[in-house]
C-alpha cells in the first residue's frame, strides 16, 4: 500500500470517529417576536414560529440522526420534534442545555433594563463573559455546563450523530467553546437565528471542529425571525 492511500485511509478512520452534534436553535418564541427577555421563562411558540418548523422538519427529513436532547422549555421541544417529524425517536430532555437563567431579567421587555439594570445591560452588550442578571447564572456557568454536555455525549455515544434543541445565549456559548475564541472573547461570537444550524464535531481527543455555523439555508427570507430586526446586528 502507498504511502498516500494509507494517509487516505487514516483521515477516513479520524473521519468516521468524530461524533457529530447537529446544534438548533429553537424557533421563534412569542419573546422573540415581542422582544421580552425569555430566559428559563417557557414562552409560547409563535405562529411564524410554528411555520418555521415545517421548513426545519423538512430539512431534516432524510438527514440521519442516533438521538435528540432537548432543553425543556416548550420552544426547544417543539424544535426537537419537527427534527424528528419523519425519524421517531425518542427525545431525551435534559437542562444542561437550557438558557441562561437571567433571574429577575426574565420576562421583561428588553426596552426597560437600560433604565432598571444599567450596569447588568452594559455587560450583556459590551462584556457577556462577566454578565450576571440580580438573582441569575453566571455566564460561566452557561459555558461551562454547555462545554461539558457535548464532551460527555461525544465520550457515551462516539461517532453517532446527535440533535441538540437550545437556546440563543447558551449556543453562542457553546459556539464559542466550538472555535476556541476563549470564553473572555465571548462577545465577538454571534447570534443565531431562531431554528438555525450549527454543526460541531467532536474528535476522540475531545477537540471540538465546528463545521457549519448559523446556517438558515430551510428559511425563506420571509420565515426568518431577526431579518428585520437589528439589535443582534452588533
Amino acid at each position: 500500500m502507498s504511502t498516500f492511500l494509507l494517509k487516505v485511509l487514516i483521515l477516513i478512520e479520524i473521519r468516521e470517529n468524530m461524533t457529530r452534534f447537529i446544534v438548533i436553535r429553537h424557533c421563534e418564541a412569542v419573546g422573540n417576536r415581542e422582544r421580552i427577555f425569555q430566559g428559563t421563562y417557557d414562552g409560547e411558540v409563535s405562529q411564524l414560529g410554528k411555520q418555521q418548523l415545517d421548513y426545519l422538519a423538512l430539512r431534516f427529513r432524510n438527514e440521519h440522526i442516533d438521538r435528540i436532547f432537548s432543553s425543556s422549555r416548550k420552544r426547544a421541544q417543539a424544535t426537537a420534534e419537527a427534527v424528528n417529524r419523519y425519524h421517531h425517536l425518542e427525545i431525551e430532555t435534559d437542562d444542561r442545555i437550557i438558557e441562561i437563567n437571567a433571574g429577575e431579567w426574565e420576562g421583561k421587555p428588553f426596552s426597560e433594563f437600560p433604565r432598571l439594570f444599567p450596569k447588568e445591560m452594559e455587560l450583556w452588550d459590551n462584556h457577556p463573559s462577566r454578565f450576571i442578571a440580580p438573582g441569575g447564572e453566571k455566564m460561566r456557568d452557561v459555558y461551562e455546563r454547555m462545554s461539558a454536555f457535548v464532551i460527555e455525549k461525544a465520550q457515551q455515544y462516539s461517532g453517532q450523530t446527535i440533535v441538540l434543541a437550545s437556546h440563543g445565549c447558551a449556543i453562542r456559548n457553546l459556539l464559542c467553546w466550538a472555535e476556541q475564541i476563549g470564553f473572555e472573547n465571548l462577545g465577538d461570537e454571534i447570534w443565531c437565528a431562531n431554528t438555525a444550524v450549527n454543526i460541531i464535531e467532536v474528535d476522540d481527543a475531545l477537540h471540538p471542529h465546528l463545521i457549519l455555523k448559523n446556517d438558515i439555508s430551510h428559511l425563506p427570507e420571509q420565515m426568518q425571525t431577526l431579518s428585520s430586526q437589528k439589535w443582534n446586528s452588533k
